[in-house]
């Protein structure tokens, strides 16, 4: 009974449409340790840290829009193929727009200008190595066993601005897994689903960046004995 309680639960894990972290390299002042999960090809996310403990609650965010020349991006995105270079252009625009409403939970964010440079707070930038739209006919008939999945992979760099140091830094991946037609609040099903994606990876990342987004724990007023 208990087997199959962990079976339904990885699965309905797995079906959910979200973005995670997909290996974590933690590297303090003295020691290292590492902490993966069963992914592919991912970097790590490695952290400048005094004696272990990690940047946070910076000043003010600032945020470049994200490299996409090198990235594979594919699958519905558009209507016609001619629009497609268009679509992979505006994507990082999009995700800037996304990552910033996220942030802005933990400190003043604003998405800097080509010409701009900050001088304080947090840099947050990156690369996508992959935008796939999956296939919204494929999710349509065989969508609950991944077929037309969407996919989204990207790499993202945190640096303390005046100290000039990376202090996070981790690959990222997910998609839409397997929702099938009808999608759900973080899934298109039919439709296009690189912006749920897109949502989806930019809270990701405000999650992993704050120390207690849920606020679990949290109460007001009862008290160990």
């Amino acid at each position: 009974m208990k087997s199959l309680i962990a079976l339904l639960s990885s699965f309905l894990l797995c079906s959910c449409a979200d973005m995670y972290v997909t290996k974590t390299d933690i590297a303090g002042s003295t020691s290292n340790r590492t902490t993966a999960s069963d992914a592919k090809d991912s970097k790590g996310i490695y952290m400048t840290t005094n004696c272990g403990v990690g940047a946070s609650e910076p000043k003010a965010i600032y945020i470049r829009p994200f490299c996409i020349d090198s990235a594979v991006f594919k699958g519905y995105q558009t209507n016609s193929d001619g629009e497609m270079p268009i679509r992979k252009a505006l994507t990082p625009i999009e995700f800037a727009g996304d990552l910033k409403e996220q942030l802005e939970k933990l400190a003043p964010a604003r998405i800097l200008k080509d010409y701009e440079t900050p001088r304080t707070g947090w840099l947050v930038e990156g690369e996508f190595t992959l935008v796939d739209g999956g296939s919204p006919a494929g999710r349509f008939f065989l969508g609950t066993f991944g077929v037309g999945a969407s996919r989204l992979a990207l790499h993202v760099r945190v640096t303390d601005v005046a100290k000039g140091v990376v202090v996070y830094e981790f690959d990222m991946a997910g998609g839409s897994n397997l929702q099938g037609r009808h999608g759900t609040v973080r899934a298109s099903g039919l439709g296009k689903a690189t912006p749920f994606d897109l949502v989806n990876a930019a809270e990701r990342i405000y999650l992993v960046l704050s120390p207690n987004a849920f606020r679990y724990g949290t109460r007001a007023d009862v008290a160990l004995q």
